[in-house]
């Protein structure tokens, strides 16, 4: 059955609902993910642990967020999104209020695995594949508006946790963080959802388990999913590994600790402007292919970086090309998954495709500072760009598949 045509009070409330995400993403986007990165040198200076230590608390978060994402798949398919959206992130800020009582690495990783758990249910993964299942073909519009708005999270959390680590102590810190997502954050998730499901195009009739679970068998089937499984997640690594690390990374190619902050402030803000120059374009242009060209762009940004020690500028023109093309991915990732294998059971397949996804942001961190113990920082720099060149790849043979499935479909019309 066709979805209904939307009013135009439907519509303004659709909209409304799309900006109230958009808010309560960017929130708990700055205090359960970039709040890691902006408070990594406190805690190493404060509590006198090893890179190496600090980074497993956030890999083991990620790690278990990717455990716990198909679980979180198969809720939103069973039309329970909204639930989930408020419940994980409010769950989030009870436990960034209990990183603040930490006093020994034990019990530094068990808060993050809690942690991890709120990643699974409140982040981009569940939000997109929630308004992908209620939005429908309105969706990849919705996606590009709410990631406009999230992308300026990092832009929060660095200076303010700078500031506030310096004023309040990295515990102060970590308790306003939480309140805000509880305040804010979570409020705005639930009002959007709330609002969204109210209004949107497609019914919200939960399909037969069965139709789910054979929609999800035949992806894992498709050539298409595993190169999904394969290219952004050595995206996630590239990113992961650059962004976990990026004020010690541009320290160590010369800036000063100000300057880095600044230069790391610069990705959010880029990750806007990538999305509004594509929102310019992607009407010419298939979801895949745009992918091709982030892919690329994330390959040229660590070469840039490689060659940063040269010039401050370089920092800044890393950090703008880095954030742009990134910030693109986010959006494109949901509907290159959607226009490749279809939106019948897409929470359970997003949900599988976020296992790997998040397992590369797991071991980034880790990774990352175990190449800087092996052969400093320029190691990880050559070692995140080698994963986008790889990931690149995939996209570009998935970019060609999709293109060759077009050609046939349009072939048989045709006769």
């Amino acid at each position: 059955m066709n979805a209904p045509r939307l009013s135009a009070a439907n519509g303004s409330q659709l909209r409304l609902a799309v900006w109230l995400l958009a808010a309560g993403q960017m929130i708990v986007w700055a205090g359960l993910f970039y709040s890691f990165a902006a408070l990594l040198l406190s805690w190493e200076t404060s509590l006198g642990w090893s890179k190496t230590d600090l980074a497993f608390g956030f890999t083991i978060a990620l790690l278990v967020a990717a455990v716990a994402s198909p679980m979180a798949g198969r809720i939103i398919d069973a039309g329970y999104g909204r639930l989930l959206l408020g419940s994980a992130a409010l769950f989030g800020a009870v436990a960034l209020a209990l990183l603040a009582m930490v006093e020994d690495q034990t019990m530094f990783l068990a808060v993050w695995a809690l942690i991890g758990l709120a990643h699974a249910g409140c982040l981009y993964e569940p939000c997109f594949a929630f308004v992908t299942r209620t939005m429908g073909s309105s969706a990849r519009a919705a996606i590009t508006r709410i990631t406009l708005c999230a992308g300026f999270a990092s832009t929060i959390a660095f200076p303010f946790g700078a500031w506030l680590s310096a004023t309040l102590g990295w515990r102060g810190a970590v308790i306003v963080f939480a309140a805000g997502v509880a305040g804010l954050g979570a409020p705005l998730l639930v009002a959007g959802a709330s609002l969204m499901g109210r209004n949107g195009e497609t019914a919200h009739v939960a399909p037969p388990r069965a139709t789910n679970r054979a929609a999800v068998r035949a992806a894992i089937g498709r050539r298409e999913f595993w190169l999904l499984a394969v290219a952004f997640p050595l995206i996630a690594l590239n990113h992961g590994i650059l962004l976990n690390h990026i004020i010690p990374i541009l320290v160590d190619r010369g800036l000063t600790e100000a300057m880095a902050v600044s230069v790391a402030s610069l990705i959010g803000p880029s990750q806007v402007a990538g999305r509004l120059i594509m929102m310019r374009f992607d009407h010419r242009f298939s979801a895949a292919t745009l992918s091709v060209v982030a892919f690329a762009g994330l390959s040229l940004a660590a070469a840039v970086l490689f060659l940063a020690g040269a010039t401050p500028l370089l920092a800044f023109v890393f950090a703008a090309t880095q954030g742009a093309t990134y910030g693109v991915t986010n959006i494109l990732k949901p509907v290159v998954t959607a226009e490749s294998l279809g939106t019948t059971g897409f929470g359970s397949i997003s949900g599988l495709l976020a296992m790997p996804n998040l397992a590369g942001f797991a071991v980034a961190p880790f990774i990352g500072a175990a190449l800087w113990q092996f052969g400093g920082y320029t190691t990880a720099i050559a070692a995140a760009g080698f994963a986008a060149i790889l990931g690149l790849a995939a996209i570009g043979l998935l970019a060609v598949l999709m293109r060759r499935s077009a050609l046939a479909v349009e072939i048989e019309h045709r006769g």
